[in-house]
């Protein structure tokens, strides 16, 4: 049997989606076209494939932040810090990956582990990576609390 889980809650200021009621977060409203401002040109189009491979998961919503681009389904489980000529990508993943590829893990939670990769060239976004965003999608609709 599986348990529901607890719709999300909307912040009245912001209107972003949150797991729990009044769950800490700085308020705004930033664009895309702001964050990559600073960014070489092939690094908007190193984002544009990440996220065309976040979107063939499933449905997503795109945050743009100050710093990042996040994507959710109930969690924030990927996201994408732009640098002037590459970009730092990170996924929670449900444990943790031992990959040369990381240039950084922390776990949160047994269940949900950070790790982020350095993208240079849309070659760094390949199937292995695509392996990985399947499963820190289903670390984004927390599946493993369902059960």
């Amino acid at each position: 049997m599986r348990k529901r889980l607890k719709p999300l809650w909307r912040c009245p200021k912001c209107g972003e989606w949150f797991v729990t009621e009044n769950m800490w977060h700085s308020c705004g409203k930033y664009s895309l076209e702001t964050l990559f401002a600073k960014t070489e040109p092939h690094v908007f189009k190193l984002f544009k494939k990440f996220s065309r491979m976040v979107r063939a998961c499933g449905p997503v919503r795109m945050i743009p932040q100050k710093t990042r681009v996040v994507f959710q389904v109930r969690v924030r489980f990927a996201g994408c810090y732009p640098r002037k000529s590459y970009l730092i990508c990170s996924l929670g993943l449900p444990r943790k990956f031992n990959s040369p590829r990381f240039v950084k893990i922390e776990e949160y939670t047994q269940q949900f582990v950070g790790h982020q990769f350095r993208v240079t060239s849309e070659s760094d976004l390949d199937d292995e990576v695509q392996g990985w965003l399947r499963e820190a999608y289903r670390v984004g609709e927390q599946q493993g609390l369902t059960k």
